[in-house]
C-alpha cells in the first residue's frame, strides 16, 4: 500500500491527469441545438484564485482547505488556493481516490514553519515555505459511507513553492523531504 506521503502529498505531484481539473468546471447548462450538432462544448468556468499575501499565507489557506476537497472528493475545494498546474496534480489524486471508491479524512494536529523566505521582493515570482506536520487520517469506503481503516498518524517534512499572482501568492508544488510514523492504516474489520 502507498505510505500517506504517497497518497496525501506526493501523488499529488506525481500523477497528473490533464483536462481532469477543467472537467468539474463545466457550467450545467442545456445544450442548443447548434452546439448539439456542431459538437462545441459550452465555455469552461474559470475558477476565481484567491492568492494570499504572503508565502506562509498561501500554505496555511491550502493546507485548511486540503482535508475538504480529499473528503469530499471535490477539486474546487481547494483549487482557489493553488495554481491551474497544481489544481490539475489535486485533481488527478483526487479522482484516483474516487475510482478506488474511497475518500480521505484528514486533520492537521501540529504545523511548523521552520525556514520562510523573508518578505520576498516585489520582483520575486515564486518562493520556497518548509514546513513540519503531523497529520492525523483514515480513509473513508464511499459506498459504504463509513470508515474502512482506523486512524493513522504521520509527521512530514515538507517544501512547498508558491508562485506570486498578481499582488499574491498560490500554491504550485509541494515536495516531502521527510516521513515519520504510520504509513498505512489498518483496515477496519
Amino acid at each position: 500500500m502507498h505510505t500517506i506521503i504517497t497518497v496525501v502529498v506526493a501523488a499529488v505531484l506525481a500523477t497528473t491527469v490533464s483536462g481532469c481539473a477543467r472537467a468539474r468546471h463545466a457550467p450545467s447548462r442545456p445544450e442548443t441545438p447548434t452546439e448539439a450538432t456542431s459538437g462545441a462544448l459550452p465555455p469552461i468556468q474559470a475558477v476565481e484564485r484567491i492568492p494570499s499575501s504572503t508565502p506562509k499565507q498561501a500554505v496555511t489557506a491550502y493546507l485548511a482547505a486540503a482535508p475538504e476537497a480529499y473528503f469530499s472528493l471535490e477539486v474546487t475545494v481547494v483549487a482557489p488556493f493553488v495554481t491551474e498546474r497544481q489544481e490539475v496534480r489535486e485533481d488527478a489524486y483526487i479522482e484516483l481516490n474516487r475510482q478506488e471508491g474511497r475518500a480521505l479524512e484528514m486533520a492537521l494536529t501540529s504545523f511548523l514553519v521552520v525556514d520562510e523566505p523573508v518578505a520576498p521582493s516585489e520582483d520575486e515570482t515564486s518562493a520556497i515555505v518548509r514546513t513540519q506536520e503531523r497529520w492525523r487520517w483514515r480513509y473513508w469506503d464511499i459506498m459504504a459511507r463509513r470508515p474502512s481503516t482506523e486512524w493513522a498518524t504521520t509527521t512530514y517534512r515538507m517544501e512547498y513553492t508558491v508562485e506570486r499572482h498578481g499582488t499574491g501568492w498560490l500554491v504550485a508544488s509541494s515536495k516531502v523531504l521527510e516521513q515519520s510514523g504510520d504509513t498505512s492504516p489498518t483496515p477496519l474489520p
